[in-house]
């Protein structure tokens, strides 16, 4: 989408109805965004080494995959299935024409 802003700016298209729906919904996605970086600056480059925010959406408890977190597991299998779909029917189209990979030597 950025892409896309910034061409129609380049073009002179600022108040063209495309680029204000475009604002409308960059806004509407940031109204929430707020909130302190920290930087380190080193080398020309920059590390986050922090970040928070009262809005923020991360759950520690939810990234980690330790003890007592509290992500069922059990849940992601079901994402896992459906994400993975489109390989296994790539897949097994692969192998309807010839084209699959034996795993266990890396040769087709």
């Amino acid at each position: 989408m950025e892409q896309r802003w910034t061409e129609l700016v380049y073009d002179g298209m600022w108040f063209s109805p495309l680029k204000k729906s475009l604002d409308v919904f960059i806004d509407d996605t940031q109204r929430y965004v707020s909130g302190d970086v920290r930087l380190v600056l080193h080398g020309g480059r920059a590390t986050v080494t922090g970040r928070r925010s009262e809005a923020s959406l991360y759950d520690f408890n939810l990234a980690t995959y330790d003890e007592g977190d509290s992500f069922d597991q059990s849940q992601a299998r079901g994402f896992i299935e459906i994400y993975g779909l489109t390989a296994k029917l790539a897949a097994a189209r692969d192998e309807k024409f010839g084209n699959g990979v034996d795993f266990g030597t890396g040769r087709l």
